[in-house]
């Protein structure tokens, strides 16, 4: 990113993941959970042979079904697309867990970052947490067309309560890229 945190590179692979504020950390509203059954079909959706995830997991696994490397309940959303020049839909599952307060509502954002000419549906838009550590899921779908060869696409879910606001970045590329 330059100086400006302009320019045609400035996308969402421009930068890291920002600068850590620990005060805010010890109270982060919601997480995104991932344990050891996330990563293998994380893995799995790799095309791991079952001899590379044994040694990685320490125990015989064995794959069920195809579960796509984009599902992983990560806060980051990225898709890489075959070619530049058709309409596309990419649908993302997550689930998040309230670590904020009991009865709280988080509302979602959409923030679109520069340039970018993407369609992105948050259903539920609203999740209203009952109790501190409820699980909530929700899908994002992202759909457009004519995607820039040179540049990915890209948007910010923003998640909040008027108190706490977790960002989530969505990119979409085409193989190209």
């Amino acid at each position: 990113m330059n100086a400006t945190g302009t320019g045609a590179a400035s996308t969402e692979f421009a930068y890291g993941a920002g600068h850590i504020d620990p005060v805010a950390a010890l109270n982060p509203g919601l997480v995104y959970e991932l344990d050891k059954t996330d990563h293998i079909a994380f893995l799995c959706g790799l095309n791991y042979t079952s001899k590379a995830l044994k040694l990685i997991s320490g125990e015989a696994v064995t794959c069920s079904g195809k579960t796509l490397p984009r599902n992983l309940n990560y806060p980051s959303m990225s898709a890489k697309l075959s070619g530049s020049n058709s309409s596309f839909t990419v649908t993302f599952k997550r689930t998040v867990t309230n670590l904020g307060t009991a009865n709280s509502t988080y509302k979602s954002k959409i923030v679109l970052n520069h340039g970018s000419k993407l369609n992105v549906k948050v259903s539920p838009s609203v999740l209203s947490m009952k109790s501190v550590k409820e699980k909530q899921s929700f899908t994002v779908t992202v759909s457009g067309s004519n995607l820039d060869p040179e540049l990915p696409s890209s948007a910010n879910l923003i998640w909040s309560d008027g108190t706490h606001n977790v960002r989530s970045p969505i990119v979409v590329y085409s193989d190209s890229y």
